[in-house]
């Protein structure tokens, strides 16, 4: 049986099993705001939290992704790419005719690939087909897909990914037998699996679409970006839209107040008679332009104007005169 470190998504979320798309909608909405690392300064556990959060959300809230997840759990990458080479899962993952799901290997590239783990992309790399009767294939390149918060597109991010390659046989040296018979140590495969280790840089203002190309022992590789959505902001190209909250009386009779950025909140001064919905740009507070860090798009914030709960006697009274003292 698959072990894994991981906890269970919908732990991770909250939430039952049977859980719908808006439960889990607003669990992630309301977990995201609790446990973003900009709401938790000095808590070194909000930005590994924030992300688990994300990906529970990832595969969650997608469907195809929830029904595979929900079969297979934290496998379900590895035991459909295996489906699919017609090679049963279980079966893989006792060792017979495949690599051995232990764990060790899968858990850190499972967190980081959506649609395709790190495993997934090597076995394209290095040519496997596992099982008897399948031939080994090579190809020039293959694909993955790997997710990222905004923060990580915002400042660039490291990944060190963990799988495992198949290598020669030490003991028959990739002859598959020994004697004229199948070698112990394989099963009569010529190969074995080792960890792999990959380090793999992303850098800042990457958005989804964006590629990232390595080397992986001289076949390239092609990382697929996509950027999880962020409730604090909206992006398009460099340029980041926020709302953020004013008072009633700061926006009739002017202020400062504090505006949400990628890099902390910063001061933002509020005119007098500033109306609901209307747009401040701060410029160079967007994202950075992809291959030149010198260059960020502007910060669109509108403004959402917040009425007072209650008000005293003799608030009202000056509303009262306020509103008696306009013109007809």
């Amino acid at each position: 049986m698959t072990t894994t470190a991981h906890r269970d998504y919908y732990e991770v979320l909250g939430v039952p099993r049977s859980a719908d798309d808006k439960a889990i909608r607003a669990a992630y909405r309301r977990l995201a705001r609790q446990s973003h690392p900009d709401v938790n300064p000095g808590d070194p556990n909000a930005e590994p939290r924030f992300k688990e959060i994300n990906q529970a959300y990832e595969v969650l809230s997608d469907p195809k992704k929830r029904r595979l997840y929900d079969r297979f759990g934290h496998n379900w990458q590895q035991a459909q790419r295996m489906e699919q080479q017609g090679i049963p899962f279980d079966q893989a993952a006792q060792g017979r005719g495949g690599p051995s799901f232990d764990g060790s290997g899968f858990g850190d590239a499972g967190e980081v690939f959506g649609s395709g783990t790190l495993d997934d992309l090597l076995g394209g790399v290095f040519g496997r087909e596992f099982g008897r009767g399948y031939g080994a294939r090579s190809r020039a390149s293959s694909r993955a897909e790997v997710q990222i918060t905004l923060d990580e597109a915002f400042s660039g991010a490291k990944r060190v990914l963990e799988t495992q390659a198949q290598e020669a046989c030490p003991q028959c040296r990739g002859a598959a037998h020994m004697n004229g018979k199948p070698c112990a140590v394989c099963g009569g495969q010529g190969q074995v699996l080792r960890p792999t280790r990959i380090e793999v840089e992303i850098p800042p203002g990457v958005d989804t679409g964006s590629q990232v190309r390595i080397s992986v022992r001289g076949v390239q590789v092609v990382l697929e970006l996509t950027v999880l959505s962020d409730p604090r902001f909206r992006r398009e190209g460099a340029d980041l839209h926020a709302q953020t909250p004013v008072p009633l009386y700061t926006a009739l009779l002017g202020g400062e107040i504090k505006a949400p950025t990628l890099k902390g909140q910063v001061s933002l001064t509020i005119p007098e008679g500033t109306q609901n919905g209307q747009v401040f740009r701060l410029s160079g507070q967007g994202m950075p332009v992809l291959g030149n860090q010198a260059r960020r798009g502007n910060l669109f914030v509108a403004v959402q104007v917040t009425l007072p709960a209650k008000l005293s006697v003799e608030q009202k009274e000056l509303l009262r005169q306020l509103q008696a003292s306009r013109p007809a």
